[in-house]
């Protein structure tokens, strides 16, 4: 059949394009007389119709054959496309969409079809930034690309995609460690009965845990234990805050014992070992933020925090800071150093004079060249030295003095804080050993201080104060007789204030340090004499006063625009406190030269640590603080909003 088509085609083409064309042509050539003229005009007549038959027929194939091209090519890439998810829009320059797939038909409707493409994608104008976006319709999702040059909106079904992603993600690995916090303390004190039960209260809560989720413990040590789990499972643990570990806070188990587990989840990496390293990790930082908190880490993302409604009983096991006491000690001995710096914090308070000034003491009797790198004192601590203590200022160097000794033989030693961004010299471990770090504090950190050997820092939340933790240092090696009667009474300085005249954070330790430091020459009439306030203190307090609000019940804030030295800023905080039945006080005032704005937290059985995190800031369980260059209206209502929304802040809540 197509045989005999193709034949009339042939035939067809030299009748009207080769006989008539030539036959038209010599009558027109000769104009033979004899040829009637009608005869002519038909000759001329047929040859242009056939022509134009001719290139109709050619131009309806050439479509034909354009037609068929473009199905093809179309079908072929339509059907790819579909088959990869995807679909494809057509529009105009003004937007209104005049093509679309088969694809885009099924899941965005016919209907789009005319509807302009902002419209379709609530978009008001095209930016860069708005070109690649997701949609979701009907629980599936997709991701849409459009292209302005090409007039084309490229959309791929992403549905699968993302719930592998989903489901991968969380069946991922996650390694935990749980610690019972203070074991060694309870292993000291108690029978073995009681410190059976304790065992079995933390393992009846794990085997709870195990029947309800998806996960496998073990107890690989004394108090210790490893968790294996997925991702799902510690995605609901964080959105109830790991509350269930409030199971074992109740009173009466024995002795009215307390039980409380330290505990560090990572995930996010596919080394086992990495992994088990970071929760490793992450347990010790719950540990140096106080204990009774959970924290969980990842590959690039800050560190979280849960749990810590309440003080941990305090270890009045010495294991840890007598070994810290004989790396000081021997460290001071050693012939390898000759130099010995000490850093207190910015706006040195009396805990952190006290505790550097007995490091310097002790550094001086073993005959070493010593000096305390601080030029920044608290209005309490800055009045204290000139009108007590003037002979003391020979001993304190700026920043680049202290620069000036640093070297391998330069034994550095920090008091009163982990963090490095706290004290006043930046390049103070400069050309210093790590090996030669030292830090001494008792207050919870929000991050690992990394500059220094674990072996060589001693954080003791529990403590009252460094000036405490110094004082047990001197007496478990011995050296009460090179401290003074000046020292003993900057340390007992030191505790009065970290304590407020203990009326916090204290234990029997805090008793026995200030028993001691009694024996050596210091005095409680000066310790009280030296936290007097000044008239125009008074003053200071009842205008920051004047506007104190609570923001939710117990919690109490009070804010000033003007300058206000730091330590009257936590002193107007422990006068909010003063009052029956407030939890919690938050002060917030302007430093004094400076353009940032200092808070002080202060709480009763409450854990203002992480409402001071929450704000950038950080401290202790029941005193903490944070400084902003914000402006105050803007502090004020982030403080407002971190005190309204961080949960479990209090165990009386």
């Amino acid at each position: 059949m197509k045989k005999n088509n193709k034949k009339i085609y042939i035939f067809l083409e030299v009748v009207f394009l080769f006989l008539l064309p030539t036959i038209g042509f010599f009558v027109g050539i000769f104009k033979l007389e004899s040829t009637p003229q009608i005869v002519l005009s038909t000759i001329y007549a047929t040859w242009i119709i056939s022509i134009s038959i001719y290139w109709t027929i050619l131009y309806r194939r050439h479509l034909n054959n354009i037609l068929i091209a473009e199905n093809s090519v179309n079908y072929y890439i339509e059907r790819e496309v579909n088959e990869n998810g995807m679909g494809l829009i057509v529009f105009r320059h003004k937007g209104t969409i005049v093509w679309i797939s088969k694809l885009v038909e099924q899941k965005l409707g016919r209907n789009i079809v005319g509807k302009n493409i902002k419209d379709i994608f609530q978009v008001s104008e095209w930016s860069t930034e708005n070109l690649d976006f997701n949609i979701e319709k009907e629980k599936n999702k997709y991701e849409v690309h459009i292209s302005l040059e090409r007039n084309i909106a490229i959309i791929k079904d992403i549905t699968v995609q993302e719930n592998l992603l989903r489901d991968y993600e969380k069946q991922r690995v996650v390694l935990g460690e749980i610690n019972i916090d203070n074991i060694l303390l309870y292993q000291s004190t108690m029978s073995e009965e009681e410190i059976f039960k304790i065992y079995s209260s933390v393992v009846k809560l794990l085997d709870e845990l195990a029947n309800e989720y998806d996960l496998i413990y073990r107890q690989y040590e004394n108090g210790r234990f490893f968790i294996i789990t997925n991702k799902d499972v510690l995605d609901q643990w964080e959105n109830h805050q790991f509350n269930f570990f409030d199971k074992l806070k109740h009173k009466g188990l024995t002795k009215e014992l307390n039980i409380t587990v330290s505990a560090g989840f990572a995930y996010g990496i596919l080394n086992l070992d990495v992994l088990d390293k970071l929760a490793k990790e992450a347990m010790l930082q719950s540990q140096a933020r106080g204990g009774d908190q959970i924290s969980v880490v990842t590959k690039n993302e800050k560190m979280r925090h849960y749990g810590s409604t309440t003080e941990i009983d305090v270890n009045i096991s010495r294991t840890n800071v007598n070994y810290i006491a004989n790396v000081l000690i021997n460290k001071l001995k050693s012939k390898k150093i000759q130099n010995v710096v000490i850093y207190g914090h910015k706006n040195a308070d009396l805990d952190a004079l006290g505790s550097a000034y007995a490091v310097y003491k002790l550094a001086k009797a073993y005959k070493k060249n010593a000096f305390i790198q601080n030029i920044t004192f608290d209005e309490t601590t800055s009045r204290l030295l000139k009108t007590h203590y003037t002979n003391l200022e020979e001993i304190f160097i700026s920043p680049k003095q202290a620069l000036a000794l640093n070297n391998e033989q330069t034994l550095v030693i920090l008091v009163d804080t982990s963090d490095e961004d706290r004290i006043e010299n930046k390049e103070a471990f400069t050309n210093i050993l790590i090996e030669n770090i030292v830090v001494l504090d008792h207050h919870r950190i929000s991050k690992t201080p990394d500059y220094a050997y674990k072996n060589n820092t001693y954080i003791d939340s529990s403590a009252s104060s460094a000036s405490e933790i110094v004082t047990e240092i001197i007496a478990l090696t011995n050296n009460g007789d090179k401290i003074d009667q000046t020292t003993a009474q900057l340390l007992l300085d030191g505790i009065y204030l970290d304590t407020n005249r203990f009326q916090k954070q204290t234990s029997s330790k805090t008793f026995h340090a200030c028993s001691l430091l009694h024996n050596w020459g210091a005095t409680t009439n000066a310790s009280v004499d030296s936290l007097k306030i000044a008239e125009g203190v008074y003053k200071t307090i009842s205008m920051l006063l004047q506007n104190l609000q609570e923001v939710k019940p117990g919690y109490y804030l009070a804010y000033g625009d003007f300058e206000v030295p730091i330590d009257i800023i936590s002193i107007t905080a422990d006068e909010i406190l003063r009052v029956q039945g407030r939890k919690a006080a938050f002060v917030i005032a302007k430093l004094p030269d400076s353009k940032k704005y200092k808070m002080s937290a202060r709480g009763i059985d409450t854990n203002v640590q992480i409402i001071a995190e929450a704000v950038n800031g950080g401290g202790h369980y029941a005193a903490a603080a944070a400084e902003t260059e914000e402006s105050l209206e803007l502090f004020v209502d982030n403080l407002k909003q971190a005190i309204v929304s961080v949960k479990n802040e209090s165990n009386l809540n």
